[in-house]
């Protein structure tokens, strides 16, 4: 089953990263970590311990991660220890880039910074992010069930071990990040 579905995302991605309007960040060995769009921030005031303030309204890069392109890749992989480091390892190895690409965008100077929506809150403190939770319980509802198929088909594991996990929002400032260039 998990195979079956595995497959079907993956003829369906690319149609999937088109409506969406993505634009890919590789590491240097071309393995496609984060698919990014430009959004206007929707949620609460978050203050960032760098002292910047993100506001609704400002500018930001949504990252996603590039769900089908990692599970393929670590799929050969059991150990979930060592899937969470190649994974940590892969997204280090991007962030540079995506720095770069923020650096070269046409609205670079009205960006506040990068945001996401993650479930998987181990070792990202290390990479400069900080998690904020999500105040909105029917937008942390929607998330949690929205991450569901993706944890099903990247572990096999169903309910029981991920109602444990917390969907959090994920910030770095444009300052923090372009320190990683």
């Amino acid at each position: 089953m998990r195979n079956h579905l595995l497959n079907t995302w993956d003829i369906l991605d690319p149609y999937y990263h088109k409506i969406r309007k993505f634009a890919s960040i590789e590491t240097d060995d071309k393995i496609s970590v984060f698919r990014v769009h430009l959004i206007k921030y929707k949620g609460p005031t978050q203050i960032l311990s760098d002292g910047n303030i993100i506001l609704k309204g400002d500018l930001l890069i949504k990252i996603h991660l590039h769900n089908i392109k990692i599970i393929k890749l670590l799929q050969t992989i059991t150990s979930s220890k060592q899937k969470t480091l190649l994974l940590y390892q892969m997204v280090k190895k991007a962030l540079p880039k995506l720095a770069k690409y923020v650096n070269e965008h046409e609205l670079r100077n009205k960006i506040k910074g990068i945001c996401g929506v993650t479930m998987l809150n181990k070792l990202v403190g290390r990479l400069g992010f900080e998690i904020k939770p999500i105040p909105s319980l029917s937008y942390r509802i929607l998330k949690y069930f929205s991450q569901l198929p993706i944890h099903y088909i990247s572990t096999g594991l169903v309910a029981k071990r991920y109602e444990k996990r917390r969907v959090s929002y994920l910030f770095m400032s444009k300052n923090e990040l372009l320190k990683l260039i």
